[in-house]
């Protein structure tokens, strides 16, 4: 949960040599984005669409290194190894008042890449973050910790990783690593200190025709705030700001094996998304979404997305039936969306369905072990603050307008979200988010948001959080 009155800044300062043809791969908190297929199979896959780098794509004032063919060609091996990839130097700085609690977090994070050579490449993410007076400035409760910033003193690699590629087909990465394009596991978000990476393997093939395939398995995660990888998620108790599960405790997930296939048309006007995914001793899921690109002119145009899911039981040992959360993981959904966009203005308009039965985990709610709590899921009707993921089966509907001012510069997007619960009272969700980058400067960019949910918990008590922030990516 977020909650937040006064103001403070968050800053960042990070390096990138990031090419800006490439695909956009940030995952935001603005659940509009974030239902859309991130992946471009043509192009997805490439020397300098470096995917494991979480800031590719983002305004930097680095600007962009790009090394031609020619140039790779008379580079000796050296120079491929440490003067033709990436890197990135991120700082943070963020102020939140969750619950009448004021959390403060700062961090830096630097990522680098090598170049290629025979397709082989290294690389990995230091993060630091709040290595100072963290005990000292933030509440000693963890329910009214900002897990999500998150305040928790991180010194740690983030990422380690080996990647191999050959041409622009097959791209193979292994070690600790982020998932970009997959629509149920959290990676990067805006509002965050640093981001959830992953230990295990992610493979992508560009068979071409617009389709990108990916597969991975991982054995661990590391969740925000954590030093090193476990197989805690956040259903488990040290993660738990009162949402439901605290009975678990420290019962894990041992792997995460999932394949995804995405495909789109020239110009994206059609995008397509299919993902099975086995969560172990939590839920095998199958799910998939579309968008459909209906533009009228230049300025007018409309967008039509569909999503739907199905969960059943994975093993026979399921962590949440074994500790009291219902009789079994069984559950489906299904959402419809509707977009509007007309020179600065856009509306979305989102509803969701989710069904089971009545004496399975949340009345068939929908499991989620990586965005649970993070409200970073696809679905349509996700808020800043929470989704049905956070609640229970039932219906949800959401509207949310966006005003682009100053050339881009200055977003602002409010949102409202009702949740028409089965198992718990419904429930209201008011939201607005403001981003601002400064032109002057590029890489600088500030960010707001506050947001209220009533009937958050069984005496009928609403919640609010608000969140300052102010970053710069070099």
């Amino acid at each position: 949960m977020k909650n937040l009155l006064p103001v403070i800044l968050m800053v960042t300062s990070g390096f990138s040599y990031a090419d800006e043809q490439q695909t956009e791969q940030v995952i935001t908190q603005d659940t509009e984005t974030e239902s859309q297929p991130e992946t471009r199979g043509n192009s997805y896959i490439s020397r300098g669409n470096y995917i494991q780098n979480p800031y590719i794509g983002m305004p930097s004032r680095g600007d962009t290194q790009n090394v031609s063919e020619s140039e790779l060609t008379r580079d000796n091996v050296a120079q491929k190894w440490f003067a033709d990839g990436t890197w990135n130097v991120f700082g943070a700085a963020s102020y939140v008042d969750q619950n009448g609690y004021n959390n403060y977090g700062y961090a830096v994070n630097i990522f680098g890449q090598t170049g290629q050579v025979a397709g082989f490449s290294f690389g990995g993410l230091l993060t630091i973050a709040n290595p100072f007076f963290s005990s000292q400035w933030n509440p000693a409760d963890p329910e009214n910790q900002a897990q999500g910033l998150s305040i928790m003193k991180q010194v740690t690699p983030q990422e380690l990783f080996a990647e191999y590629q050959y041409s622009d087909i097959i791209q193979a990465d292994v070690g600790w690593i982020g998932i970009s394009n997959s629509p149920w596991m959290t990676y990067y978000q805006n509002n965050a200190l640093n981001m959830v990476t992953y230990q295990g393997a992610l493979v992508n093939v560009n068979p071409g025709g617009g389709w990108l395939l990916t597969g991975f398995a991982i054995n661990g995660a590391q969740l925000l705030g954590e030093e090193g990888f476990s197989q805690q998620t956040m259903y488990n108790s040290g993660f738990d700001n009162g949402t439901a599960t605290g009975n678990i405790g420290d019962a894990g997930s041992s792997s995460t094996v999932a394949a995804g296939a995405s495909w789109s048309t020239p110009g994206q006007m059609l995008n397509l998304r299919l993902w099975g995914y086995a969560f172990a001793d939590y839920a095998n899921m199958a799910y998939a979404d579309t968008t459909i690109k209906l533009p009228i002119n230049d300025e007018l145009g409309f967008t039509l997305g569909f999503q739907g899911a199905m969960q059943c039981q994975n093993g026979d040992g399921n962590i949440l039936n074994n500790n009291g959360y219902g009789n079994s993981v069984s559950s489906n959904m299904i959402g419809a969306q509707l977009g509007f966009n007309y020179s600065i203005f856009g509306i979305q308009f989102g509803y969701n369905n989710i069904w089971g039965p009545t004496d399975g985990y949340e009345a068939g709610g929908l499991v989620s072990p990586y965005t649970y709590q993070y409200a970073t899921d696809p679905l349509y009707t996700t808020g800043w603050i929470q989704g049905m993921v956070e609640r229970s089966s039932g219906q949800a509907y959401k509207i949310a307008p966006s005003l682009s001012l100053l050339d881009n510069s200055l977003i602002i997007s409010p949102s409202y979200q009702y949740y028409a619960t089965t198992i718990i009272p419904a429930s209201n969700e008011y939201d607005i988010q403001l981003s601002y980058s400064l032109p002057q400067v590029k890489g600088l960019t500030f960010f707001g948001a506050y947001g209220y949910v009533t009937d958050a918990d069984p005496d009928g008590n609403g919640v609010y959080q608000a969140q300052l922030m102010v970053s710069y990516l070099y």
